[in-house]
C-alpha cells in the first residue's frame, strides 16, 4: 500500500511538470481533504463526488489556457450521469513549482480566498457533491477548478419575481460580467479612482447587478450593507443603465460619464449585465462600488 502512495505520488508530480499539456489532475489527497472541511462548514451535506465524475470534468477546465484569470464562475452545459445540472468555478495563483507540497498550498490560498470572500457561498450551499483539479505549471502559475452539482448561479443569486418591475423579462441565471481591463482602463479615466484588483469589489458588484435597478434610483445594496456591517468598511455604490443598440461597449461609453470621482475612495469595483429586456427593448446595466478609506 506504501509502494502504491510513493508510485501516485510520483506520477502526479511528472504529470504536473509537464507545462501546458493536457488537462489538469486530481487534487493531491491533503488539498482534497482541505476542500472537504472548508465546504463542508458551509454545507454539511456536500460530498466530494465518489464517482470521480466532477474530478476528471473539472481537469478539462483546469488547463494552462486558464493560467492569469482572476476568479471566474464556469459554464458547464453537461450533465452529471444521474442528470444533474453542474457549475463551476476556475482560478489561478502565481506559483512555478510542481511539486506537492507547493501545489498543496496554492490550492489552499485559492479556496481560502474564496471562502473569506464569500463570493461562491451560494453555489457551495446549493449543491450536493463537487470535485477538483488542478494544474500546476503553467508558465508561472497554477489553475484550480471546482465543479459543483447541482450547479446554481455561483456568485449571482437566481432570478425571482422581487428582482424587476412588471415590465422586465425575468431571464434565469442571468449573470452579471465583470469587466474587461480595458473597460477597467476607461473607467479609471472617467472616474479618477483605480481598479481594485483583488477583485472582491468587482465581485461584490457582480451580486448586486441586476436588471431590477432600470428605472430605480433607490437600489437596497442589500448584499452591500451586510458585508459593510460585517466587516466595517464602507462602500460607495454608483449604479446606470443605457439603451444597448447593438454595441454594450457604446452603452458603457453613455454610462461611465455620469460616474463620478470619489475623492475619499481608495479603489473600486465595476460589472454588467449587457441584456436586460424592458419591453422590446434591450439595457445595459453597469454597478461600481467604491471602497473609501
Amino acid at each position: 500500500m506504501q509502494l502504491v502512495a510513493v508510485l501516485c505520488v510520483s506520477s502526479f508530480l511528472l504529470l504536473a511538470s509537464v507545462e501546458g499539456r493536457g488537462a489538469g489532475r486530481a487534487f493531491p489527497i491533503d488539498s482534497e481533504n482541505y476542500a472537504i472541511s472548508s465546504f463542508t462548514r458551509l454545507n454539511s451535506r456536500l460530498e466530494w463526488d465518489p464517482t470521480n465524475f466532477l474530478v476528471d470534468l473539472a481537469g478539462y477546465y483546469a488547463n494552462c489556457d486558464s493560467a492569469g484569470t482572476r476568479s471566474r464562475t464556469i459554464s458547464v452545459d453537461k450533465l452529471t450521469p444521474d442528470g444533474q445540472s453542474i457549475s463551476g468555478v476556475v482560478d489561478s495563483i502565481d506559483g512555478s513549482r510542481a511539486d506537492v507540497d507547493a501545489v498543496n498550498g496554492y490550492i489552499k490560498a485559492i479556496l481560502d480566498d474564496w471562502l473569506s470572500r464569500r463570493t461562491y457561498d451560494s453555489l457551495i450551499r446549493g449543491a450536493q457533491a463537487f470535485g477538483c483539479s488542478v494544474r500546476p505549471g503553467c508558465s508561472g502559475s497554477a489553475v484550480v477548478s471546482c465543479l459543483f452539482s447541482p450547479g446554481g448561479s455561483g456568485e449571482h443569486p437566481a432570478w425571482t419575481p422581487a428582482d424587476q418591475p412588471d415590465n422586465i423579462v425575468a431571464v434565469p441565471e442571468v449573470h452579471a460580467l465583470a469587466f474587461t481591463p480595458e473597460q477597467y482602463e476607461t473607467t479609471e479615466l472617467f472616474t479618477g479612482n483605480k481598479w481594485d484588483r483583488s477583485h472582491f469589489l468587482e465581485n461584490l458588484s457582480g451580486m448586486e447587478t441586476k436588471c431590477g435597478m432600470i428605472g430605480n434610483d433607490d437600489w437596497p445594496f442589500t448584499d452591500l450593507r451586510r458585508i459593510e456591517a460585517e466587516y466595517g468598511i464602507r462602500i460607495v455604490p454608483l449604479y446606470g443603465s443605457s439603451l444597448n443598440l447593438g454595441s454594450t461597449q457604446a452603452a458603457l461609453d453613455a454610462i461611465l460619464p455620469g460616474f463620478k470621482s470619489i475623492r475619499s475612495a481608495t479603489e473600486l469595483g465595476c460589472s454588467l449585465i449587457p441584456d436586460c429586456e424592458v419591453g422590446p427593448e434591450m439595457y445595459v446595466v453597469v454597478t461600481c462600488l467604491y471602497r473609501e478609506e
